[in-house]
């Protein structure tokens, strides 16, 4: 067993490690940032340092340049456990500053206690003097740290302005009468909003037998567009399980989406049901994210939530009674 600090600004960060490595036995003290860590380590002296990269006052870089100046700790092993760790500028001056191991989050607990078992082992490697340092650390530390503030900042303008469509749209779910226009207009929104190349949304009309309504938005075609199945391809999964999935590496090909000859070419795809509490009365599905390979995770949970409110409005909307057909029904 050994004794480890868990350095990260966010508490609930330092909570979650501190308990599984104190159920596996290990004696686990705590730092809130770089500073804190290092009058912890003189304090306590602990084995193993498990450390966040981007903290308030003292980032982790250099937590790890000052740990390895003084001749008294130099030599404590340091893992990075980070979610700001994707460049390789970031990862080659890690291991050029002695990290023995980079952690990316979120982490499976075993891949974690198998990190701290793999540094306490004989033979792992001991930390780094500060005469071993890069000669250009500081400005590549600074380049880092600067390049990964413009992300977030960048990533936090991008979260405000889905903040304000989304809001918006949501006014628009609350006061729009006309059904159909409504889901025009939430096939379009959700395309801006996610920066997707085109949207379809595609809903059954119960009182009306097989009937069906479709919208799109983003796509230009001289001829009608098909009115896709409901239930085609993957889209099957998406209405019969009521789960949203995330396609990627589609070579083009539309219908590996569920969409029919002639629709634009696809490339990677994120669908939705549009549900409510008790029935899944449709889908909506975005295709292809110019500069992007996939839609994300969080693009995911965002649709997923704007689909379960349309869904709501949709069965509370009446469009489960009799509706006149339009130019795009089918």
């Amino acid at each position: 067993m050994a004794k480890v600090l868990v350095v990260d600004d966010v508490a609930l960060n330092r909570t979650l490690i501190v308990t599984l490595l104190g159920y596996k036995g290990h004696e686990v003290i705590e730092a809130a940032d770089g500073a804190e860590a290092l009058a912890r380590v003189h304090a306590d002296h602990p084995d193993v340092v498990i450390s966040d990269i981007l903290m308030p006052t003292m980032d982790g870089f250099e937590f790890v340049r000052q740990l390895r100046a003084d001749p008294a700790i130099a030599g404590t092993a340091v893992i990075f456990y980070t979610a700001h760790y994707h460049q390789r500028e970031a990862r080659n001056l890690a291991r050029a500053c002695g990290v023995a191991r980079v952690l990316l989050k979120p982490c499976d607990p075993e891949d974690i206690l198998k990190c701290v078992s793999d540094v306490l082992s004989p033979g792992s490697s001991p930390g780094l003097a500060l005469s071993q340092f890069p000669q250009d650390f500081d400005h590549s530390h600074k380049r880092l740290i600067t390049d990964q503030l413009s992300r977030e900042s960048g990533q936090l303008e991008s979260a405000n302005a889905r903040l304000a469509a989304l809001n918006e749209l949501n006014v628009h779910l609350a006061s729009e009468r006309d059904m159909h226009r409504l889901l025009r207009s939430v096939c379009t929104a959700a395309r801006e909003l996610f920066g997707a190349k085109y949207a379809v949304l595609l809903v059954k009309q119960e009182a009306t037998g097989p009937q069906r309504f479709f919208a799109t938005s983003g796509i230009s075609s001289d001829k009608p567009l098909t009115c896709p199945n409901l239930d085609d391809g993957p889209l099957r999964s998406v209405v019969a399980e009521g789960i949203c999935i995330r396609l990627s590496n589609l070579q083009a090909d539309p219908s590996a989406v569920g969409l029919p000859h002639p629709y634009p070419p696809a490339h990677c795809a994120l669908m939705a049901p549009l549900a409510s509490p008790t029935e899944v009365h449709g889908w909506i599905c975005l295709v292809d994210k110019p500069g992007a390979d996939e839609f994300t995770a969080e693009d995911e949970q965002l649709l997923r939530t704007l689909a379960a409110q349309v869904g709501r409005v949709y069965e509370n909307g009446g469009l489960l009674v009799q509706v006149s057909v339009t130019p795009k029904s089918c």
